[in-house]
C-alpha cells in the first residue's frame, strides 16, 4: 500500500445533524414570542441549507400535536417549504405507547403496584427514555435517507448522538439546547 495522497482524502461529513430544544419551541406554541419562533426557523433552515439536508426526522408524534394546539412543527414547516426534503415524526404514538405498557397511566400503574420508591421509579423513567431513543434510532436507520437532521427534546441530545455515532452514522450536535 502506498502514501495516502493527502488531495484525495475527503473529510468526513456527519450523516446525522442534532438539535436539541423545548419542544414548546419546536412545535411554535404560542407561548413562544413570534420573534423567537421566527429565529428557531431560520435556525432550522439555515442547517438543512448548509448541510444539504435531506430528511428532518423529529421526536414528536401526529397525536402529541394535539397537546400542544397545532397541526405540525416549525422544523416540518421547513422541511415541507423546502424541495428535496422529507420529513418524518419518529417517536411513539400514544397507542404505541400503550401497546408496550409505557404510557404515563401505565407507569404510574406499576410504580403503585409494585410499590416502587421514587428513586427506583426514577430509573424506570430513564429506562423507558432509552427505549424510545433507540426507537428513534432504528426508524432513521430504516428510512436510510442521509444527511438527516434531527429534532429532540434537549435532554436526548448526548445519548442518540452517541447511538448513532456507534452504529456508524457520524452524528454532529449543532446545538445541545436552542433557546431562541
Amino acid at each position: 500500500m502506498g502514501p495516502l495522497n493527502i488531495r484525495t482524502v475527503t473529510p468526513l461529513k456527519p450523516q446525522v445533524i442534532i438539535v436539541g430544544t423545548g419542544h414548546r419551541l419546536q412545535v411554535g406554541s404560542e407561548k413562544r414570542s413570534l420573534e423567537q419562533r421566527e429565529k428557531f426557523r431560520v435556525y432550522i433552515d439555515r442547517l438543512c441549507k448548509t448541510h444539504r439536508i435531506k430528511l428532518v426526522a423529529e421526536e414528536m408524534s401526529e397525536d402529541v400535536l394535539q397537546d400542544y394546539g397545532t397541526v405540525d412543527t416549525i422544523p416540518k414547516r421547513v422541511a415541507t417549504s423546502r424541495r428535496g426534503i422529507t420529513h418524518e415524526y419518529i417517536d411513539l404514538t400514544a397507542a404505541e405507547r400503550s401497546r408496550l405498557s409505557i404510557d404515563r397511566l401505565s407507569l404510574y400503574s406499576t410504580r403503585n403496584s409494585i410499590k416502587l420508591t421514587d428513586a427506583q421509579f426514577a430509573v424506570l423513567e430513564g429506562l423507558v427514555g432509552e427505549l424510545r431513543e433507540c426507537l428513534w434510532l432504528t426508524r432513521v436507520l430504516a428510512l436510510n435517507v442521509w444527511p438527516t437532521l434531527l429534532v429532540c427534546g434537549a435532554r436526548h441530545v448526548p445519548r442518540i448522538e452517541h447511538l448513532f455515532n456507534s452504529v456508524g452514522k457520524l452524528a454532529f450536535v449543532a446545538c445541545h439546547d436552542y433557546e431562541a
